[in-house]
């Protein structure tokens, strides 16, 4: 948990995420999409003010197609919470500052 935003890839996102040993704010994205870029800033502040209690993660879909199907991934940005190894929490679409805080802050 280091107080920046995590870039996965289809080939860590089992270590980073999933097997991870607090919870981890997982985001579906993509770079060509306005939405998932105006949650970026977001992530970077949510990830600097939960440092101690939670990692940030973003997986673009595009670079890595494999993990997004897994998950049932339909749409961008899908925000999952992950802890213990299983999905606690989602959000799909836009997300606003206190909807992230909303979203995580039952599963620190």
């Amino acid at each position: 948990m280091s107080g920046t935003v995590v870039d996965v890839t289809d080939a860590d996102f089992e270590t980073k995420v999933v097997k991870a040993s607090g919870p981890v704010l997982a985001v579906f994205r993509a770079e060509w999409s306005s939405v998932c870029r105006a949650l970026d800033p977001i992530l970077v502040d949510v990830a600097k003010e939960y440092a101690s209690r939670l990692t940030v993660a973003r997986l673009d879909i595009d670079q890595s197609p494999q993990t997004p199907p897994k998950y049932n991934v339909t749409a961008i940005p899908t925000l999952y919470v992950f802890k213990g190894g299983k999905i606690v929490a989602t959000r799909i679409g836009p997300a606003g500052k206190q909807n992230v805080i909303d979203l995580v802050t039952p599963h620190l």
